[in-house]
């Protein structure tokens, strides 16, 4: 970790040297002193983490990491001066303003002075105690060598692992799910890291169980609010009942999901991570009898696993046996015949925990040598007790293997709560605007996103991230974190001053430790955090992310006093808070890299994002909150550094402009907007960086895509309109030759439109397309095609592969295809395919016999949203 801050503070110090050329010589030399004896540090530093168990080295790396904090707090605070001082100057009355700035710019730099003499003490203090502590010794030892970067894309393909160990308990509980009778109770019980939850998910996504025409899955964890959990469970049956569960109190709630679940017919509800028997007995009147219907609960204390029902089927979780670890265990890490003896030794150690040998194959999977393994196998020997490894010790082993870049992502995770799940691109640019990532990093045609994809793409292959869902194109789209290690995450965040959380739900709570980090998240109880006495400490404040668990909306007045307390921030987070305005104090915050935008109460009426946003030059990313929509000022055209514009659900303007998005916009990648019209009025030929672009529409017009053409470097294309909108033709994706991932959900009438696709084409999902002729053979001539989903887009009733066609398909998804009867596969097509997935199409009586032995797709592979 103090590889990432010590190097951002580097960059920082060098680039002022660099830019602010008319400063004092005292001022400049400060600077350079600074920034030389941080970089020889540095390098003690970064062979003394390897010794961080030790209290004295931790306290002095951390020590090096609060200088490198404050260095880049004096810069950032002297930028943030500059620009309020910045203006034109022509008049006389400007003049004297100037003149006025001179002076306020000359105090600038005689306080930017002080601080960097105090600052200068501090290193020195530092410098000595490194021999103090004997750390000069370390410098000897060779550092590991850094594995060369390879930047992966994180398909789910690629990285899906099917469960070990668990056939015997997925035949049981699938008895128990298909048993007739009325409501049945189901709990699985066992300790942390046994698989309870993967066992439920497997059950939860089964297709076979066709029974279940509605399903539910809530978490409830150890930090819990029973109407939370009550209005979870009924968006899982009405996604849109959004507002009228704002204001309903427990009762009111019991009584309406009574009245959801009765109208559902047979259901399946999930309730994971059971902590308090107390939470079932609250709910558990509002589950009516229904015939058929299923609850399965997992929890860790076999007390409340016994206590949900008399008639309840209480299942235990086994551990893995010898044969079944070790298969797990090689699925992942792949030892070679030399490494089998020393791998099964380490495997034992394990007594059978599947998430203790998921994430030692994690660890073990990128060092290939004996020498290698016999320096994990010691490291576990050491830290054995009673002859076994307790999960905390391989966690912990598995955390210090990171790469110092990688641990400071890795401990970030701490910001998200206990069993949320997260999506991946906000989490990457979280990353980057926290300056973990940095454009250091870039270079040779590589973007800081593309360093960012490969963390998390390692954080997935050494099992310290799970999966959670997958876009259409196979790439990962949410993940999760096991609670164990999210544990270990809050801990070393918190050892490390990395972050801290705000929770008033906890009944330990200390302020003054809270303001001696540099990044907050608040989980309940924002006003009692913003009204929290100021401090000096609030200019250190980088971060702060506010997720309000209980009741999602604050008052303007409470969420003005963000702005104006915390100037210096780099990060704000309000995609999970409500408010009826955005003030205009946003403008002020003239550091923000990450802002993530609030939540109209009122998903019809748009939430309107003041002009001052103009003024956030060093805005990166600004995303929107998922179902609210806004009304954007023009001045978004003037963020030049804006990278990522997502989930903004902006009104067109009355007289039918819309955003004036593309001539400053030259570093935009990703681009999520709502509205055709929106579209059709945005530069596109500077967009030259795009690499990701997602239109939807509710609009019935006829959407054309002609500006599209001049996007040479996109990579995803995304278009979702309603009502079947018709698009007139798809050839200007022809001048895509880069483009790698389709999804189309539009009426497209002529099957003969998709020879436009490019032959980079991977990925492809079709859905609503009306086809009134056959498109298999113009797919089956893509050459590079590795998936497609069909979705309600073949209107013939004989669907054909034709002979050799689709030579390198992988895998086929088949679904709501209602006029289809017949299909037929000709010699030497579908030869590659792997996975197969015919879902709801009623009159498909036949799967063809050259494919009908292919496995299936996973359920959560079929994310198309």
């Amino acid at each position: 970790m103090v590889d990432a801050i010590v190097s951002v503070a580097i960059q920082k110090l060098d680039d002022f040297v660099t830019q602010q050329v008319h400063i004092r010589t005292g001022v400049t030399n400060g600077v350079e002193w600074l920034r030389a004896e941080l970089t020889f540090l540095l390098a003690s530093a970064r062979c003394a983490e390897a010794r961080q168990e030790e209290e004295l080295i931790r306290l002095w790396i951390n020590s090096i990491n609060d200088a490198a904090n404050e260095a880049v707090l004096i810069l950032d605070r002297f930028d943030s001066q500059q620009k309020e001082n910045a203006g034109s100057h022509q008049g006389f009355l400007d003049r004297m303003r100037s003149c006025v700035c001179i002076c306020k710019k000359e105090a600038n730099l005689y306080d930017i002075g002080k601080d960097l003499e105090s600052l200068k003490e501090r290193v020195v203090l530092i410098k000595n105690r490194r021999d103090e502590y004997g750390i000069g010794n370390i410098l000897a030892i060779p550092n590991v060598q850094r594995r060369k970067r390879s930047l992966l894309r994180a398909t789910s393909f690629e990285n899906y692992v099917e469960v070990v160990g668990f056939k015997d308990d997925v035949q049981t509980l699938m008895a128990q799910l298909r048993k007739k009778g009325t409501l049945g109770m189901i709990s699985i019980h066992g300790m942390g890291g046994l698989g309870k939850s993967t066992l439920a998910s497997k059950l939860y996504h089964s297709r076979e169980l066709r029974n279940f025409t509605r399903r539910a899955w809530v978490c409830v964890s150890e930090d819990y609010s029973i109407e939370n959990v009550l209005r979870k469970i009924i968006k899982c049956f009405n996604e849109h009942e959004k507002d009228s569960l704002h204001n309903m109190e427990e009762e009111d709630l019991l009584r309406h999901l009574r009245e959801v679940l009765q109208a559902s017919g047979c259901y399946l509800v999930v309730i994971d991570d059971i902590w308090d028997l107390k939470v079932w007995e609250k709910i558990k009147n509002a589950f009516p009898h229904n015939e058929g219907c299923r609850v399965i609960i997992t929890t860790r204390d076999k007390k409340v696993a016994e206590g949900v029902d008399d008639q309840c089927f209480v299942h235990k979780l086994r551990f893995l046996s010898e044969d079944e670890s070790w298969q797990l265990f090689c699925k992942r890490a792949k030892p070679t015949q030399n490494l089998e003896e020393i791998g099964k030794d380490m495997v034992g150690k394990c007594r059978g925990l599947p998430l203790a040998i998921v994430v030692l194959s994690g660890l073990l999977l990128h060092q290939k040598s004996y020498t290698d393994w016999s320096r994990v196998k010691d490291h576990i020997w050491r830290r054995l007790k009673d002859d076994s490894l307790e999960i905390q010790e391989i966690l912990s082993l598995s955390y210090e293997d990171l790469p110092f870049k990688m641990r400071q992502c890795f401990l970030y995770l701490a910001r998200f709560p206990e069993d949320h799940i997260f999506e991946v691109d906000r989490l990457m640019q979280l990353w980057i605007a926290e300056d973990f990532i940095s454009e250091a990093d870039e270079g040779d045609g590589v973007f800081m996103e593309d360093v960012a994809e490969y963390y998390l793409s390692e954080l997935i292959n050494r099992n310290m991230i799970e999966t959670a869902r997958f876009r259409f194109d196979g790439v990962v789209f949410s993940c999760r974190i096991h609670d164990l290690v999210r544990d270990l995450a809050m801990q070393k965040a918190r050892e490390q001053g990395l972050l801290d959380i705000f929770d008033t739900s906890k009944q330990l709570l200390n302020p003054s430790s809270l303001r001696e980090k540099r990044r907050h998240v608040v989980y309940n109880g924002i006003g009692e955090y913003l009204l929290l006495e100021p401090s000096s400490d609030d200019s250190k404040l980088r971060s702060v992310a506010l997720i309000n668990k209980i009741d999602s909306y604050v008052k303007i007045e409470v969420i003005k006093l963000t702005y104006v307390r915390f100037k210096y921030l780099k990060v704000l987070d309000l995609t999970h808070v409500e408010s009826d305005q955005m003030p205009e104090e946003v403008g002020d915050l003239v550091l923000l890299k990450f802002l993530g935008l609030m939540a109209s109460p009122d998903y019809r009426e748009p939430l309107v994002i003041p002009p001052s946003i103009g003024k956030l030059t060093k805005l990166q990313t600004l995303r929107g909150s998922d179902g609210s929509s806004y009304e954007a000022p023009r001045e978004i055209c003037e963020l030049k550094e804006l990278r990522h514009l997502s989930s903004l659900r902006c009104m067109p303007e009355p007289e039918g402009g819309g955003l004036n998005i593309g001539s400053n916009q030259t570093k935009l990648q990703t681009l999520d907007i709502w509205w055709h019209v929106n579209w059709i009025h945005i530069e596109t030929t500077k967009l030259t960086n795009l690499q990701a672009l997602s239109i939807q529409d509710e609009s019935p017009d006829e959407h054309p895509l002609d500006s599209i053409s001049d996007l040479t470097g996109l990579q995803t294309f995304y278009i979702n309109f309603a009502c079947a909108n018709v698009v007139p033709t798809i050839k200007p994706l022809s001048s895509c030759k880069r483009l790698n991932s389709v999804f189309l959900r539009c009426t497209i009438n002529d099957p003969s439109e998709l020879k436009f696709l490019p032959d980079s084409v991977t990925i492809l999902s079709l859905t609503h397309s009306e086809f009134r002729e056959d498109p298999m053979p113009v797919l089956g001539s893509l050459p590079n095609l590795a998936t497609l989903f069909l979705v309600e887009a073949h209107k013939e009733k004989e669907m054909v592969c034709s002979p050799n066609s689709f030579p390198n398909l992988q895998f086929l998804v088949l679904s709501y295809l209602s006029v289809l009867e017949k299909w037929r596969v000709e010699e030497g097509a579908l030869t590659s395919l792997q996975g197969l997935d015919v879902h709801r199409c009623k009159n498909l009586t036949m799967i063809p016999p050259q494919v009908e032995r292919i496995p299936r797709v996973p359920a959560t592979f079929n994310y198309m949203e």
